[in-house]
């Protein structure tokens, strides 16, 4: 079925080192490259993985998923090659959650997929969640409701089992307030 891609975060993260690196190291060429390149996954990421209702590029009775889950060059498949648990097949496609998480997975995708898969009234309540992708989908939740976020990782009752092996219960709760200050000043 050809080439494929199952976590468009990563490809985000590649692209938004590069801009950094380009940054740290006082290389203008290279930040604008990684700008450029992360604009032009915005976008594709918009019109192929990340379905918003208003899609039009994948068939319609695909795009209640919210994502592709794995994209081939001649299929899509809503799987992960590790399970078929939803919050896997959402939830690939957050992490790594970085700063530039929010201009790649837009803010209305982001509120559409919460409600569609997470929501207390969704098919796969995020307060149900086992583990780790538990605290991977209230990072995401950021992007939308910081607040709730930032109470999620701050709860006295905090499981950290909660935390998947790549995060820090430190860093969500940054992210959070980071995206609380970021709405605040717009």
């Amino acid at each position: 079925d050809g080439k494929d891609e199952e976590s468009t975060s990563e490809d985000t993260m590649f692209a938004y080192a590069i801009k950094m690196w380009g940054q740290t190291t006082g290389d203008a060429s290279m930040e604008a490259r990684g700008n450029m390149m992360l604009a032009i996954l915005r976008r594709s990421l918009h019109n192929y993985f990340l379905m918003q209702s208003d899609n039009t590029n994948q068939p319609a009775n695909f795009i209640d998923n919210k994502v592709t889950g794995i994209l081939f060059e001649n299929k899509v498949d809503h799987t992960t090659y590790f399970g078929n648990n939803l919050e896997y097949i959402q939830g690939i496609h957050m992490l790594p959650l970085l700063p530039n998480s929010g201009y790649t997975r837009q803010p209305q995708f982001v509120a559409e997929e919460w409600q569609a898969m997470f929501a207390a009234n969704a098919s796969t309540p995020a307060a149900s969640v086992d583990g780790g992708w538990k605290g991977v989908l209230y990072a995401n939740l950021a992007l939308v409701d910081p607040q709730a976020s930032w109470d999620f990782f701050a709860q006295a009752q905090f499981d950290y089992n909660w935390i998947d092996g790549g995060a820090s219960r430190t860093w969500y709760l940054a992210y959070a307030a980071g995206e609380f200050l970021r709405r605040k000043s717009s």
